[in-house]
């Protein structure tokens, strides 16, 4: 019965795929609308019974990008992770069963309600939680999370204010990975692309991350879910810098000779 489920889901799911393309050749304005509206509804802010079918179609295809995340995490027992834009939280449950604490955030209810389902005995014992929120807004306090991945920012529409605000959550020190898009050729200028996602350049997308607030920023590529070379980029947040004061005697000594 299960095995039947999911190649129903399948097939429903790719007769929704090859509407999106065919519309999305067409130049007529209201056949454009309603490809955004699709797009939206599957793997922008999943809703409505769209959203219930591709909520549950992407944890199976998404399976090589949760894996490139979690080799470049390096997760440790000890971490504390946020992921951003989590869906219904297959990464978490697959490459984070592991560690203290896990914490997701999403904008779409109905990714929100099955991951809440999905990680609920974690819940329940206090080591998880799953919230509806925005990116750009993150309800947690400074410093609360050693490493935070985002496994797709290519849709959101304010990517450098999600990028500060996933530094900001991160203790010094702390790390992240940020999955982009598919490598665009050399030269090619970054832009906002027709199906309602972003497509960076290297040194767009490295800026991104540098002008967010994290360090050593370094860009790897993969080949997952079709894209050749996918690009992610990962980088860390510089660690607290502490000042130590000089014993009084040293410093009465350097006031005799002059200096200061």
């Amino acid at each position: 019965m299960r095995r039947f489920n999911v190649m129903a889901v399948a097939v429903i799911a790719g007769t929704i795929t090859g509407a999106i393309l065919l519309v999305a050749r067409s130049r007529n304005a209201r056949l454009h609308g309603l490809r955004m509206r699709v797009l939206r509804d599957t793997v922008g802010v999943p809703s409505g019974p769209l959203g219930w079918i591709s909520s549950r179609v992407m944890p199976l295809v998404a399976g090589p990008v949760y894996q490139l995340a979690a080799r470049e995490l390096e997760l440790v027992p000890e971490d504390d992770l946020l992921e951003v834009a989590c869906g219904s939280g297959p990464f978490l449950a697959r490459h984070a069963s592991h560690v203290r604490y896990i914490a997701g955030l999403d904008l779409s209810e109905t990714q929100v309600a099955l991951g809440r389902r999905r990680l609920a005995d974690r819940i329940a014992a206090g080591t998880a939680e799953i919230v509806r929120g925005d990116a750009v807004a993150l309800p947690w306090e400074d410093g609360r999370f050693s490493a935070v991945v985002c496994n797709s920012i290519v849709g959101f529409k304010e990517p450098e204010r999600a990028l500060s605000e996933m530094c900001r959550v991160l203790r010094p020190g702390g790390r992240a990975v940020v999955v982009m898009n598919a490598r665009v050729p050399e030269g090619t200028p970054s832009r906002w692309n027709d199906f309602g996602g972003w497509e960076w350049n290297e040194p767009d997308a490295r800026r991104l991350m540098e002008d967010a607030g994290f360090t050593d920023v370094a860009v790897f590529y993969d080949d997952v879910m079709g894209w050749k070379g996918a690009m992610s980029m990962r980088g860390a947040k510089r660690p607290a810098t502490v000042q130590v004061d000089a014993p009084a005697s040293v410093a009465a000594s350097l006031v005799g000779s002059g200096v200061g």
